[in-house]
């Protein structure tokens, strides 16, 4: 009788504890891990965020870039955080295609959805000087010189570069495709004239659109971009292609309710503060908040949509 009475006092304990814990969250900085290098579209977007989330969070947002395998090691680590609260990840679509491509550690199922921040359509930008002028212009000389067109993307099998191998088929063109460890790096080498194209997101390369140094050769959006009006969409060229990137917040599996709650309120707030709302404007990034469970939902699909259409492409 008196070890029962031990069990349950420890229980108690324990419960008592894990509230305390939860009611007390933050009691130190967040961190968030970025799956990809520095200057990219998920690091600028969610540095941006964690900068005005602090404040509604009462602790200071910490950004850790940890890139390699097309977001496969970031997300690993993030999957095998301590589950309380302190390690977040960014997720981005590639987290529902990576397992579909190689063998990973991690699934969407290995993460707690706190919210989606962004849905952006994808796009090819090159340089200013580039022979084409228009995505007819470069379409056809992709599909009479197989290979001659190099497109650089933020890691292979990432999602962007899921977009050009996707495109390639849609057109009937091969393009060689060349890795980076992230947007920003194959942005530089695109200025560098290292490769013809890169594909990309919003934020990625629009200062250097706005500065006329790149332009946009192909969008794959469903309607053109606010801030850059006179680029038609593919669809409107007459090439039925449409496809972007979705980027949130997520915890390790296992975090308790109590401080997902609280991370949501916080980041949610973040994203409706004005000064992010006007930062993301400027970035022409397209916000598009989603709770937990919508976000856990979106995932979902997208990792069964994904995984059929890499078994398409394979064929």
């Amino acid at each position: 009788m008196k070890r029962r009475a031990l069990q349950f006092f420890i229980l108690g304990l324990f419960l008592l504890s894990s509230l305390a814990e939860g009611a007390e969250f933050p009691m130190k900085e967040v961190q968030i891990i970025i799956p990809w290098a520095a200057g990219g579209a998920t690091d600028l977007i969610f540095r941006a965020l964690a900068t005005h989330t602090a404040k509604y969070l009462g602790k200071a947002v910490v950004i850790v870039n940890k890139p390699g395998g097309g977001g496969a090691v970031g997300y690993t680590e993030g999957a095998q955080a301590k589950p309380d609260g302190y390690t977040l990840t960014a997720a981005v679509t590639p987290l529902t295609i990576l397992p579909h491509q190689v063998s990973t550690a991690f699934t969407y199922k290995n993460f707690e959805p706190i919210l989606n921040v962004v849905s952006d359509p994808s796009m090819f930008l090159v340089r200013s000087d580039a022979p084409w002028k228009t995505t007819r212009e470069f379409v056809d000389y992709a599909t009479g010189n197989p290979e001659m067109i190099s497109v650089g993307n933020s890691g292979a099998g990432g999602g962007v570069h899921l977009v050009a191998v996707a495109f390639e088929k849609a057109i009937g063109a091969k393009f060689n495709h060349i890795p980076f460890s992230g947007g920003g790096p194959s942005v530089t080498a695109l200025l560098g004239g290292h490769v013809n194209a890169v594909s990309v997101s919003p934020p990625e390369g629009i200062e250097h659109v706005k500065a006329g140094k790149l332009k946009i050769i192909a969008l794959f959006a469903e309607k053109r971009l606010e801030m850059f009006p006179e680029v038609p969409t593919v669809k409107e060229q007459g090439i039925d292609f449409a496809m972007g990137m979705w980027r949130g917040l997520v915890a390790p599996k296992g975090t308790p309710p109590e401080v997902i709650k609280k991370l949501h309120e916080a980041f949610k707030k973040g994203m409706e503060d004005p000064a992010f709302i006007k930062n993301a404007k400027d970035m022409a990034v397209n916000l598009h908040y989603l709770g937990p469970e919508e976000f856990g939902k979106l995932m979902a699909q997208d990792h069964e949509f994904y995984g059929k259409l890499i078994k398409e492409l394979k064929k």
